[in-house]
């Protein structure tokens, strides 16, 4: 059997947004979808689409997900280049480090982490749903975490807004079916850039110390006895994204090496 035989993910020509997708984990999911003949565009704040972090075969277009101007600007210019998309990810997401109570967060650090992590999935969503109509199988894919259901202390904002993308991601499952599907994947910790504040927002500092520091304790409560590779991740997201995963819509994948089973 080919690999291509066996892949679970969109088929060949299919077409897919990756919103977030200069980080560690979207840069594989880039990756992986171009080797499987599936058509990229990339958003992505501009100052993190450094060459290390694109991915040649891939479109990139820039844009700030804080702002309501810039995602609009964004989903218009993909609607300029396709008029059909067939799988959209939704990777965007930052937390809030150093790690703080919420007693500590100021109400603009607040509204900035969510207008990323949960407000621009919803803002993108809409844009890009007049191409997704267009598609026959079309899916929306969103990350969300475990934290959204164990919280650590010190990370309650981002837990907050992983909380709400999971409601969220739910809505448009009812909301949109039968014509597409809407699930979610909820990683642990992952070995990627993310861990020391994300990919092109190191003016908010950049310092996995925090993780480092909990590394092996972390590890040690894992059943499976690591910290997740982004291929971890982005395998369910694929498998989401295609038609093997043609029944499952409002859904939660949870990939955290068996640490946390709800």
């Amino acid at each position: 059997m080919t690999q291509q035989q066996n892949w679970l993910g969109p088929k060949v020509g299919s077409r897919m947004v990756i919103a977030g997708g200069c980080g560690g984990i979207g840069r594989d999911l880039v990756q992986e979808s171009l080797s499987h003949g599936v058509e990229v565009i990339v958003l992505d704040l501009p100052r993190a689409m450094r060459a290390e972090n694109r991915i040649e075969g891939a479109r990139y277009i820039g844009f700030d997900a804080r702002e309501e101007a810039s995602i609009s600007a964004a989903t218009t210019e993909v609607t300029a280049v396709w008029d059909r998309l067939d799988a959209f990810v939704f990777l965007c997401g930052y937390p809030i480090l150093p790690r703080r109570p919420l007693e500590q967060v100021s109400l603009k650090d607040w509204n900035d982490l969510m207008a990323v992590n949960v407000t621009s999935a919803h803002l993108l969503a809409n844009g890009l749903l007049p191409l997704l109509r267009q598609s026959s199988e079309a899916s929306i894919t969103t990350v969300a975490s475990s934290l959204a259901y164990q919280v650590m202390p010190g990370m309650g904002a981002y837990a907050t807004s992983k909380g709400a993308l999971v409601s969220l991601s739910k809505a448009l499952a009812m909301e949109l079916a039968p014509h597409i599907r809407v699930n979610a994947v909820a990683p642990g910790a992952v070995d990627t850039e993310f861990l020391g504040g994300g990919t092109g927002r190191e003016e908010l500092g950049s310092d996995s110390s925090w993780f480092e520091a909990l590394r092996e304790k972390y590890s040690a409560m894992v059943p499976l006895a690591r910290v997740a590779r982004p291929s971890d991740v982005t395998g369910p997201i694929l498998f989401l994204s295609g038609p093997g995963a043609a029944y499952m819509t409002g859904q939660v994948l949870h990939l955290n090496g068996g640490r946390l089973t709800p």
